[in-house]
């Protein structure tokens, strides 16, 4: 078989990219591989992450060869797949920030919380969390605490998106009255209300530290 010539056209070189054609698709790879780690470059301000979300756009590229449509040209694609890929990650370093503060705001003195306190809440949320049936646990960690939206999890789940949305809603109920039992300041009793995520990923994060340290 004759090697494929890296002068092809875009569209005949997308064509066979499409048909799952290895080297067709490792000439596009060439030709913009450089392009969109400059884009993400500039976005993000990091070599290693711009380098991470370019494979993640190339690779998503490769095995979704089949279905993707382009409706412009395949520059153009991957110019606005890699802004996206940059937005997520952005979105995500920005949401990281906020559990960070939501989780300092409750373990500050101006919520009135001693640090004895926050540790008996975190131990009575995973205790509560225990009574939970395991399909409203399971949905209740992967929506509260990876943000999977319902559609995703009912993919995993491989269930309705309804029975997904009845699971969380009995895990938030089941959650409420166990610790309505319990006896906190308002403020952080609301603020858990409010950020259940945060305090559970970042206490577990700091708990993690504490014993590493």
């Amino acid at each position: 078989m004759n090697p494929l010539n890296i002068n092809r056209s875009e569209d005949e070189l997308f064509l066979l990219f499409q048909q799952g054609n290895e080297a067709a698709f490792g000439i596009l790879y060439d030709r913009y591989v450089d392009l969109l780690f400059l884009h993400a470059l500039y976005q993000l301000q990091d070599d290693t992450i711009a380098k991470d979300a370019v494979q993640d756009v190339l690779v998503y590229m490769w095995n979704n060869h089949a279905n993707i449509k382009i409706k412009t040209n395949i520059k153009t694609y991957l110019i606005g797949a890699i802004r996206q890929r940059c937005a997520d990650l952005i979105r995500k370093e920005v949401s990281l920030r906020n559990r960070q503060q939501v989780y300092a705001a409750m373990t500050t003195s101006v919520t009135g919380t001693s640090p004895l306190e926050v540790k008996e809440l975190h131990k009575q949320i995973q205790s509560a969390m225990s009574f939970m049936s395991p399909g409203s646990r399971k949905a209740f960690e992967m929506s509260y605490l990876e943000k999977k939206t319902s559609k995703e999890i009912a993919h995993i789940m491989n269930i309705k998106v309804q029975t997904v949305k009845n699971h969380v809603q009995q895990a938030l109920k089941v959650l409420r009255q166990r610790l309505k039992k319990i006896r906190f300041s308002p403020v952080l009793f609301s603020l858990l209300l409010l950020h259940i995520s945060a305090f559970i990923t970042l206490w577990d994060y700091h708990a993690g530290r504490s014993r590493i340290h």
